[in-house]
């Protein structure tokens, strides 16, 4: 194995540790924080991943991946966590601690069984050690979905399963076109706007992004 291979799953193992962590949050601020550093391990995975194809074009797609995961999007997010003046705690169905070592489980489970399965071969991952922290990063993903109350902690979930498929697909992003890429990050950042005004718009018209909250508050009108 070579160095840049041991340096990738040193990276994929940061990432995996970072995701779990996400599910475990206490406050909103510190989740986006946590997506940064996803999102950079991630950045250097797909680095080490051109440097390893020789991939000349690699540099400036990491630069488009950083500027657009890294930078604008936590931008975005940290000033509409700053407008809609809530409390930054985060609120769960099922407890941080319980949350984490359910996550801890999944991860451990699709460790086990990816191996076996053997179809890293088929989709042309980097490793088995990438597909299974891929897959981890979707379920975990949608795990936070699943038991946030907040839509803004939601919409992080959501993040985190995109960065799950992005990881996925890493080997595929050397032959798409560049606009193909381009137009990736647009819809991303674009999604960034939307569920921006949208949580937004939701603080104004219920004083509250709890969900639970909003459904009760349907109920009684």
């Amino acid at each position: 194995m070579s160095s840049l291979e041991q340096l990738s799953g040193y990276a994929i193992g940061v990432v995996l540790v970072v995701s779990i962590l996400m599910s475990g949050c206490h406050r909103l601020e510190t989740m986006v924080r946590l997506f940064v550093i996803q999102s950079f391990g991630l950045i250097l995975i797909l680095l080490f991943a051109g440097l390893i194809n020789n991939n000349s074009g690699t540099i400036t797609f990491c630069a488009i991946t950083f500027l657009a995961k890294c930078i604008l999007i936590p931008i975005i997010l940290l000033k509409v966590l700053e407008n809609i003046h809530i409390n930054r705690q985060i609120e769960t169905y099922v407890g941080l601690p319980t949350s984490m070592l359910i996550c801890c489980i999944l991860t451990a489970f699709i460790f086990e069984a990816i191996p076996n399965i053997g179809i890293e071969k088929e989709i042309h991952v980097l490793s088995s050690g990438l597909l299974s922290s891929s897959i981890s990063m979707i379920i975990i993903g949608l795990f936070i979905m699943m038991t946030r109350k907040k839509a803004f902690a939601q919409i992080l979930g959501l993040y985190v399963m995109e960065n799950g498929i992005f990881a996925l697909t890493i080997n595929t992003i050397f032959e798409m076109p560049h606009i193909v890429e381009m137009g990736i990050f647009l819809d991303l950042l674009i999604g960034a706007l939307v569920m921006g005004v949208w949580v937004y718009r939701i603080k104004q018209s219920f004083e509250t992004i709890n969900v639970e909250d909003n459904e009760e508050a349907k109920r009684i009108g």
